[in-house]
């Protein structure tokens, strides 16, 4: 006949059945019966709704609370279980599971923080299948106090982890260790809940090679009437704002906890307290002051998580995570945008003439005055004019060679509008334009005025086409 599993006869170490001897038939351990610690759940105990987990061993406590290790006697699973237990705040009756509060003065504290830790575990609930966090099962309230239910996660602490690579790791390890617990973060955040209690404490590496934060449950709720908790429970890894009572906290505030933990994973050292620091009573030192190797880039974005002032402190994980994984990608973008084209003046000169024929009014009533005085100036457009057979400067006298080609002096200029499209580069258009048009406009005075009539089809025709074309490609570059 098969024995009915109990809570008297399940080994605490696998869950598996112990025989009359109670050793573990599955594990082969002896079945450790030693009482626990008065302020724990004792060994065995069965709690939450129709007596569903059975609780054993204690995997740790804080400040917070205790979690322990557990079995979902309904789906045959592990489990861990969170009691909300603030140290300092409440106590256990000796053999029994209550806990009640230890002075008038920590009841209404008490009371909120419990309502707000169950409050918490139902938000949690909601954030299903997330990386770097782990995954909340269930939460209740029993014992005059609350409990999370939470996956089981075999593995080690990121501080034994430490531990066993001699004290410290390289910066690339860590930075790839802590990016899943980051991104979901990020994610953790926007519902509006914060860890406040992120160390290597509470940061698991499982078998399957998954890191996963755990201890997310009193956290945040732990100290409704403003007192800081934290500082109980980690010293060094909490930024001003958690030592003050009235403290502005958000986001910012766990930022400041994942830059001491990765600090303190590639140097091996704590840095100073942060009250320390605000006061100048100690300083941090830059991990490259310590000897260790880390991208300049990178160390910049670590000490920012670490400014002690919030306002200079990353505001959220999302901007830790850019400094950190991308540390010279924006200074890149910026200097690429910022950098003014080269060579624009130097050929600004060319398009002098040519914006001087371009102008919308090249042949007007000004042909009738006589512009002897201000004859054709040869000089002034030799530079400009690319040697080419049919134009030569000096050749402005004979008035019945330009009426050959439809245009006088400015025949010679309607060719550079051509051509100069590659290398023209104007940087100030309006300014050839007002002083240029006087001389092309008095050139067509040495011509017949039957050429002028001619030559206003050429030049208006010439004069839309370089306006539209050339110079706005131009300034396009």
């Amino acid at each position: 006949m098969a024995r009915i599993r109990t809570n008297k006869n399940i080994c605490l170490f696998c869950f598996g059945d112990l025989d009359t001897d109670r050793v573990c038939m599955s594990c082969h351990h002896k079945a450790d019966d030693v009482p626990s610690p008065p302020h724990h759940l004792p060994q065995r105990s069965v709690i939450g709704p129709q007596n569903r987990y059975l609780i054993g061993k204690a995997l740790g406590e804080g400040g917070f609370g205790i979690t322990y290790l557990g079995w979902d006697l309904q789906q045959g699973i592990k489990v861990a279980v969170k009691e909300y237990f603030p140290s300092g705040y409440v106590t256990r009756v000796a053999g029994n599971n209550q806990v009640i509060i230890n002075s008038k003065q920590n009841q209404a504290a008490s009371n909120r923080g419990l309502k707000r830790f169950v409050e918490e575990a139902r938000a949690l609930a909601k954030i299903k299948n997330l990386n770097g966090v782990v995954n909340v099962r269930d939460f209740f309230s029993a014992n005059g106090t609350a409990y999370i239910v939470m996956e089981f996660l075999d593995g080690v602490s990121l501080k034994k982890y430490l531990q066993r690579r001699g004290g410290k790791v390289g910066a690339d390890e860590i930075l790839t260790i802590m990016r899943p617990v980051m991104d979901s973060l990020t994610q953790v955040h926007k519902i509006g809940l914060i860890h406040r209690d992120i160390s290597p404490d509470n940061i698991l590496i499982t078998k399957y090679n998954e890191v996963k934060l755990i201890d997310f449950g009193a956290s945040k709720y732990s100290n409704p009437d403003g007192r800081s908790l934290s500082i109980v429970l980690k010293q060094g890894f909490a930024p001003p704002e958690q030592y003050d009572t009235h403290g502005e906290q958000g986001p910012w505030t766990d930022v400041y906890a994942l830059g001491v933990t990765i600090y303190f994973a590639i140097t091996g050292v704590l840095p100073p307290e942060s009250i320390r620091i605000m006061m100048g009573k100690e300083a941090i030192k830059r991990p490259s002051e310590m000897g260790i190797a880390i991208d300049p880039g990178v160390e910049n974005a670590l000490m920012k998580a670490l400014a002690v002032d919030k306002k200079k402190r990353y505001q959220d994980v999302q901007q830790m995570i850019n400094g950190l994984y991308n540390p010279r990608a924006p200074r890149k973008t910026v200097a690429a945008a910022t950098t003014p084209p080269p060579a624009a003046p130097k050929k600004s000169v060319i398009p002098r003439t040519a914006m001087g024929v371009s102008t919308e009014k090249p042949v007007e009533p000004e042909v009738k005055p006589a512009a002897k005085a201000a004859a054709v100036k040869p000089a002034a457009a030799k530079p400009e004019v690319k040697p080419t057979p049919a134009a030569k400067p000096e050749a402005a006298k004979p008035a019945t060679a330009r009426a050959t080609t439809p245009t006088a002096k400015p025949a010679t200029a309607v060719k550079p509008i051509a051509k100069p499209t590659p290398a023209a580069k104007p940087a100030t258009p309006a300014k050839p334009a007002t002083a240029a048009e006087p001389k092309q406009a008095a050139k067509p005075a040495a011509a017949k005025p039957e050429a002028a009539k001619s030559e206003a089809k050429p030049i208006t025709t010439t004069t839309t086409s370089p306006k539209k074309s050339v110079f706005s490609k131009l300034f396009k570059k």
